[in-house]
């Protein structure tokens, strides 16, 4: 065992001694510590500003602008709040959770509040109107309250649902009174101008036997909207429609027919 330790201690004869300056290591890991901590730092500094910025920008609550890091040096950076929609324009409120019900768009609102006594005077224009055929006959429709040919207050519309009987054939009748935009040709109508220069749009359809003419004139702060059809009560009539195209169309344009 002697002899191993000699050889080795003979092999290694001449070698540096291995010598640790331990207070260097410790300054030069003090400082690598001290680095560190202020990166770390600066990162998380960073972070939440990165953070915090946009929230206090969102929440101006809509009622102006938020101030962030004013100074003399530098203009404040502010956020604008977004332009102001026309008070009669409808929106649409969309909620943040995903998945969840989005509120419909509210009704346009008429140039005026829908009355009863207002339908009142739209029913005695109805009847002095002279829009049916002589010899037609009105009726109810079945399951629907509404009295025949005349108009009620609904919402912010006025509405007519009649069943109407003529030699031409059976069927209903609907006319609204509907605030909004202008009526717009749909692919299909056609466009007559009245000596009133109004214009009236007319389309019509056919599906299952059951045959559809819709009329609509504009009105001041809406339109004007005629259904005639030769189906009542949920069933098709044995004959065509109670009304002619030209008969719905005089509907429609009856003078004094507005809000």
């Amino acid at each position: 065992m002697s002899d191993i330790k000699q050889a080795l201690e003979t092999a290694f004869d001449g070698e540096p001694p291995l010598t640790l300056d331990v207070p260097k290591i410790m300054k030069a890991g003090k400082r690598r510590v001290a680095v560190r901590r202020a990166v770390t730092g600066v990162a998380v500094l960073v972070t939440v500003t990165a953070v915090c910025v946009p929230a206090m920008l969102g929440s101006s609550g809509g009622g102006g602008s938020v101030e962030v890091g004013a100074s003399s040096a530098s203009p404040p950076l502010t956020t604008a709040a977004p332009p102001s929609s026309p008070a009669d324009e409808p929106r649409v409120t969309h909620t943040t959770k995903p998945g969840a019900d989005v509120p419909s768009m509210p009704l346009p609102q008429p140039p005026r509040p829908v009355t009863d006594e207002r339908a009142e005077q739209l029913t005695a224009l109805l009847a002095a109107s002279g829009a049916l055929p002589e010899g037609a006959q009105v009726g109810p429709i079945a399951g629907d309250p509404m009295t025949p040919w005349t108009f009620a207050a609904s919402g912010t519309q006025y509405k007519s649902v009649t069943d109407v009987t003529t030699a031409a054939g059976r069927g209903m009748v609907l006319i609204y009174l509907m605030p909004g935009n202008p009526p717009k040709c749909e692919p299909g109508c056609r466009v007559f101008r009245q000596p009133d220069e109004r214009e009236v749009f007319v389309s019509t359809s056919e599906w299952n036997g059951i045959r559809l003419t819709l009329v609509d004139v504009a009105i001041p702060g809406g339109r004007v909207h005629v259904q005639v059809s030769n189906s009542s009560d949920k069933a098709v009539g044995d004959g065509g429609q109670p009304l002619t195209e030209d008969q719905a169309v005089k509907l429609a344009t009856i003078p004094g027919l507005t809000f």
